[in-house]
């Protein structure tokens, strides 16, 4: 009965979620000489992409920090800073003449990804606490000892404008209000073709390394029909805007 009523709380709460478009002032990469700009969406494989833009911005990076672990502590930023290409969307909007490209991942994997990535007892002590990420010990309610149903339970809950970005519906990265802002999206299932159509498309060659590759289980394989069906809803405005399905 207890655990009902959770899920019918659960419920609700996903209900409320897919009842309002949530739009966030989050950082995107500007590349003026190709006169475009990347919309970031974590989890879908920010870090390979990253790299792959320093490289078109021929940005140098010291020898001593170029490493996965420049990717997971976000110490990248200040390098791009210097060339002044990373800003907030509402400052992007200026260059309304420039092409515009993100790349998006199949809810259900990506949350499985999520979950592999930040509840690991073998985290480092730097980034872990208790086998917990720390970013998302603000919450209160994610333990190193939960499995992944219980994991993608307490995360769905969790509304977008509040939510971690990490497991934040991905249109509230590449929309303004409830319209598509970008004009490209690409997946990360087939990110090696598509994101050398990006490079056709701005005029450059460059080739996308595999950075923090994370190493889970098939999506599918960890999945209830019930679980299933709970995180279609949580994120049925992505499923739907960008043709994914189970």
């Amino acid at each position: 009965m207890v655990e009902r009523k959770i899920l019918n709380r659960i419920r609700q709460l996903v209900r409320r979620i897919q009842a309002r478009p949530v739009e966030f002032d989050n950082d995107v990469i500007v590349f003026h000489k190709h006169k475009c700009i990347y919309v970031p969406i974590p989890k879908v494989a920010c870090s390979s992409i990253m790299s792959a833009c320093a490289d078109i911005l021929e940005v140098k990076f010291p020898e001593s920090e170029w490493k996965p672990e420049l990717f997971q502590t976000n110490k990248w930023d200040h390098l791009f800073d210097r060339q002044s290409v990373i800003m907030p969307k509402s400052r992007a909007l200026a260059y309304t003449d420039y092409w515009k490209f993100a790349f998006v991942r199949n809810p259900w994997d990506r949350l499985l990804s999520c979950y592999s990535e930040k509840i690991r007892e073998d985290g480092d002590k730097e980034n872990f606490t208790a086998g917990v990420s720390n970013i998302l010990l603000p919450f209160g309610v994610f333990r190193s000892t939960m499995s992944f149903e219980e994991f993608a339970r307490t995360a769905v809950a969790i509304a977008d404008d509040i939510a971690d970005p990490h497991w934040r519906s991905q249109n509230t990265f590449a929309c303004r209000g409830s319209r598509l802002w970008v004009d490209f999206v690409g997946r990360f299932e087939s990110i090696e073709r598509d994101f050398q159509l990006v490079c056709q498309r701005i005029g450059t060659d460059c080739v996308l390394p595999h950075l923090l590759r994370s190493d889970h289980k098939i999506y599918r394989e960890c999945y209830s029909d019930a679980l299933c069906d709970l995180v279609a809803r949580r994120y049925r405005r992505d499923i739907d805007m960008f043709g994914y399905q189970f």
